[in-house]
């Protein structure tokens, strides 16, 4: 009897195992696999609006490295009809902190991923409900990773179907264009008594396949083009451009 209930005890402890085992796998399982592979009948919304965020975010991050890392720069030098960032004025450091340069170019997306779709009038056969979008950017050495939150409900006869998570990256090095800007002006600011210092140039420009242009001075003001010979948008060299006053 007693051989009896030992076993029953060992089947039931067994059981319980297998349990929860199965439980298990499925909940791993489901982490694992949590973008669901979107409906045939949304495939074409979807890709529309990656290819307007790839497009736009493109042309966000080039315009504000020409705008010194910002969408409106406030202190500006105004020069043939073109506005210029200012860096240093009268020694004084107003470069943006990456993390300043990457919500520029979130809020820019915020408000402009809305021009691209364009209410999704290409797409009369669906009912399409958009709520606000949400991006946040992140600045490494070699690219830019954009993540963005938008909202879609969709709807196409009987079907509904929910879109929301999208992502893009920009194979810019704006990274290590950016940190090669920030060390020449810091350097520039140690040495503003001497005004332009050619020598606070990093010396790592060459090996880094960088190259800087700058204008005469014009109003005591030079501007300087940071130039990344190995990154290319739109066919167009990749470059930080921004203003100083001497």
């Amino acid at each position: 009897m007693l051989l009896k209930r030992g076993q029953l005890t060992i089947f039931i402890i067994v059981a319980i195992l297998i349990i929860a085992f199965v439980v298990l796998f499925f909940v791993f399982r489901g982490g694992i696999q949590r973008e669901k592979p979107a409906s045939p009948e949304v495939v074409p919304i979807k890709n529309f609006v990656q290819e307007c965020l790839d497009e736009t975010a493109e042309e966000i991050v080039y315009e504000i490295a020409q705008q010194g890392g910002y969408g409106s720069p406030e202190n500006v030098f105004e020069f043939e009809g073109k506005e210029y960032a200012y860096y240093l004025i009268n020694g004084n450091n107003h470069m943006p902190s990456k993390i300043q340069v990457e919500k520029e170019i979130s809020d820019d997306l915020n408000a402009k991923i809305f021009i691209c779709t364009n209410y999704f009038s290409d797409f009369p056969d669906y009912e399409i409900t958009q709520g606000n979008a949400e991006s946040s950017a992140k600045i490494l050495e070699n690219k830019i990773i954009l993540e963005m939150r938008y909202p879609l409900t969709i709807k196409k006869g009987e079907s509904i179907s929910i879109l929301e998570d999208f992502k893009t990256e920009i194979p810019v090095r704006a990274g290590l264009v950016y940190d090669s800007v920030s060390e020449f002006i810091i350097e520039q600011e140690k040495n503003k008594e001497q005004g332009f210092c050619l020598s606070c140039l990093p010396e790592n420009l060459i090996q880094n396949n960088l190259n800087v242009e700058i204008n005469d001075k014009i109003n005591n003001t030079l501007i300087f083009r940071f130039k990344d010979n190995a990154s290319k948008l739109n066919n167009k060299t990749f470059e930080w451009v921004f203003a100083n006053q001497y």
